[in-house]
């Protein structure tokens, strides 16, 4: 095996492989442009290594030396790669806007290496072009009338010899500059990436021209600039190694950091491919120079020989090809910019994390950086269905608009401009044609549309691939049952919280409750407060005036929960700094609702009782605000209602009251209840009613009042049998000795 022969080979393959490669870039997306102009420009590079082995082998065969100098000159075709390359940094990485507004002009660039490649097909040096017409023959024709115009043709014809002569000498240098614009280009667009594969990308791709252009300076331009002197197999190596370096990065870079969104599967059959193809290709060399070498050696039959070389393959090459197999795994799942490791490491982060806003950035950020997109945007669903995205400022969305309506009826990922034509009114699209909208991602889990991923288009202006695709399909259905999570966890927070804040509340509640019933030889008292919920609304208190008096209240507030309880709270300071400013129960509750007509609406009232218990002679003065009536039962006689007040208070500033003095007894009761005593309700929603309470304080009359108390309340839960009660309980009893 020559060197000759090795070389051919070596140009042949390099050039085969070079157009495979853009072969490959053209059929993973030949709509899009920028794969079209890769794949010219990789088919263009590969023609020189091609035409090159074809030159050798024409040198090495004397019978074909004729047809060497016209192949010579159809082999400067390959030099359409240095405009083709101009054309590619005219679009990669950020495609330069004239361009793109004139997209005929940038293929002016190629009039240059036209003219050349028509002037060199058409002549073959200097001499032809002067020999093209015989001006000898014409003056000897057409004697002195045609000497002017033979002297201006044989000008015309020596001065395109020299142009002739001067634009094969120093073409080369309009192959340097439009490397060198190129290159400027692409550095001017690098330095504004902030992506990091695309920079990655850029980076190994401009590495890879820099070490083209100084090869091919050695090879071709400085000998014709006579710097350098090389032979010509020198300038073919060297040239077909600038093409391979070249080739490689823009490989290595489709490999390794996904370079014009090639499909993970192209990438790693490429590589397998190459690997395999050199695997072979050692195989080959190795069983011919050792057949060659043993039949010379060892006198053994060939068909034996070819025997254990089939052997040798089995037993070696099998797991050669499974560990390359396993390397080139290894290799892309180190990648963590690889389509496969930005699901797992999202799918990872978007289900262990509960704060909506983390997720959202989370996600938005890393797509944004993986798939090389302008912008990445997460609209969320809100509780009143409507979305919201926060950005530099906050978009709203009608979850009624009808493009919401679409996505989430078509539950997959949807063009821009697809859902431009489903729609009938694009009025309401126009938010999201400022937020650079190109593809809609619609999460949605159990039927709920939870949020949108709106997707800008990619930087590289190359389309969505199907492993994209497949990557948003997958991710929408993990995100949404992490939105999900996450609404559900930021709900039991709100719970917890919730709870925590009822139960201080609640605490706070009972300490504005009496915390202990005033004891005094003439008269026993008890009190009982249960609200329906955590707090409520209900209130009785004790308010010792002095030596002789006690203030006694019970209240009902409107409502229930924690604006109850805050309107109770309200009530009971209210009532304490006005109990100890004034001594008539009626003007106590005339301040009280002064004071709670001006500090709540219209809409917060309070039904009140309000009496003071003369210690000393049993007497008891109280006004009644619209409560329900205190029950006095006489000792041996009937019961009698307190009445006499006025209207409730808090819905009236100015109201007036009335008050009464009535005389206490030895075994008289007083019982102060609230509605949720009366309106108790069972399981057929009948209520306790008054008559219930009356038998229950007849049968308990002649006992205490803390027994008295027991006694009501067991007889309201034996009526209602455990059923849950809607309303406070307050219950207080007042007992004469």
């Amino acid at each position: 095996m020559t060197a000759a022969y090795i070389t051919t080979l070596f140009y042949l393959t390099l050039g085969i492989i070079i157009i495979l490669l853009g072969i490959i870039i053209l059929r993973e997306n030949p709509k899009q442009r920028i794969n079209r102009v890769t794949a010219m420009m990789m088919f263009f590079a590969g023609m020189g290594p091609i035409f090159g082995a074809f030159g050798l082998l024409l040198q090495a065969s004397p019978e074909a030396n004729l047809a060497l100098a016209p192949f010579r000159r159809i082999f400067l075709i390959w030099e359409f790669f240095f405009p083709q390359m101009l054309l590619f940094s005219f679009l990669f990485p950020r495609e330069i806007q004239w361009a793109k507004k004139n997209p005929l002009l940038p293929f002016f660039i190629f009039v240059p290496h036209v003219v050349h490649f028509l002037l060199v097909l058409s002549f073959s040096s200097p001499e032809q072009i002067r020999m093209l017409i015989d001006l000898q023959s014409l003056s000897d024709q057409f004697g002195i009338f045609i000497q002017p115009i033979t002297i201006l043709l044989g000008l015309f014809l020596s001065l395109l010899s020299l142009l002739y002569e001067f634009h094969t000498n120093f073409f080369a240098v309009v192959n340097l500059i439009y490397i060198i614009a190129a290159i400027v280009l692409m550095v001017w667009g690098y330095r504004g990436l902030k992506n990091p594969r695309l920079q990655k990308q850029v980076g190994l791709v401009l590495w890879g021209i820099r070490a083209s252009v100084g090869l091919y300076a050695i090879a071709f331009i400085f000998p014709h600039l006579n710097i350098l002197h090389t032979s010509q197999s020198v300038t073919y190596l060297l040239t077909s190694v600038a093409l391979l370096v070249g080739a490689a990065s823009i490989a290595w870079a489709i490999i390794r950091y996904q370079f014009l969104d090639i499909r993970l599967i192209i990438r790693k059959g490429l590589i397998f491919s190459l690997s395999s193809a050199l695997l072979i290709g050692i195989y080959l060399l190795v069983y011919s120079q050792g057949k060659r070498l043993i039949s010379g050696i060892v006198n053994i039959q060939l068909p034996l020989l070819e025997i254990l070389f089939i052997i040798f393959a089995l037993l070696f090459f099998q797991p050669i090809l499974g560990t390359i197999e396993r390397l080139i795994e290894r290799i892309f799942m180190r990648d963590r910019l690889d389509h496969r490791n930005v699901l797992n490491e999202l799918s990872r982060e978007i289900l262990t994390t509960l704060n909506t806003d983390e997720l959202s950035k989370k996600m938005t950020t890393t797509l944004k950086e993986a798939l090389s997109l302008e912008s990445t945007e997460l609209i969320l669903a809100n509780r009143d269905g409507s979305f919201v995205l926060q950005k530099d400022r906050r978009y709203f969305f009608d979850g009624t608009e009808e493009w919401i309506s679409v996505l989430h009826s078509n539950k997959e990922p949807l063009g821009f401009d697809e859902l431009t034509l489903r729609v009938s009114d694009d009025t309401h699209l126009e938010s999201l044609r400022l937020l650079g909208a190109y593809l809609l991602v619609p999460f949605i889990h159990r039927e709920s549309l939870m949020g949108i991923l709106i997707l800008g288009q990619k930087i590289t202006k190359t389309t969505f691939t199907t492993e994209d695709l497949t990557i948003f399909s997958v991710l929408a259905n993990q995100a949404a049952i992490a939105l999900e999570n996450a609404r559900l966890y930021r709900e039991s927070l709100e719970k917890q919280r919730m709870e925590e804040e009822l139960d201080l509340a609640k605490e706070i509640q009972n300490h504005l409750l009496p915390s202990h019933r005033p004891y005094d030889e003439r008269f026993e008292l008890a009190g009982y407060n249960l609200p329906s919920k955590e707090v409520g609304g209900d209130y009785y208190d004790f308010i010792p005036l002095d030596d002789q008096c006690l203030g006694i209240a019970i209240g009902d507030i409107s409502g229930k929960g924690i604006p109850a309880a805050i309107l109770m709270s309200n009530l009971q300071a209210a009532l304490r700094i006005s109990a100890a400013r004034v001594s008539s129960t009626k003007d106590v509750i005339r301040q009280v609702n002064s004071h709670i007509t001006r500090t709540t609406t219209a809409e917060k009232f309070a039904t009140f009782f309000y009496g003071v218990l003369n210690c000393r002679d049993l007497t008891l003065e109280y006004t009644n605000a619209g409560h329900n009536y205190p029950i006095l039962h006489r000792k041996g006689k009937d019961h009698a209602l307190l009445r006499e007040g006025g209207i409730i208070i808090g819905v009236m500033e100015g109201a007036s009251y009335e008050s009464r003095m009535i005389r206490l007894n030895s075994g008289d009761s007083l019982i102060l209840y609230t509605d949720g005593i009366t309106e108790a309700l069972d399981s057929a929603d009948e209520e306790f009613g008054e008559n219930r309470l009356l038998e229950a304080i007849n049968r308990s009359s002649h006992q205490s009042a803390q027994y008295m108390l027991d006694h009501i309340l067991e007889s309201v839960i034996d009526f209602t049998h455990g059923y849950l009660q809607s309303d406070d309980l307050t219950l207080v009893v007042l007992k004469i000795k």
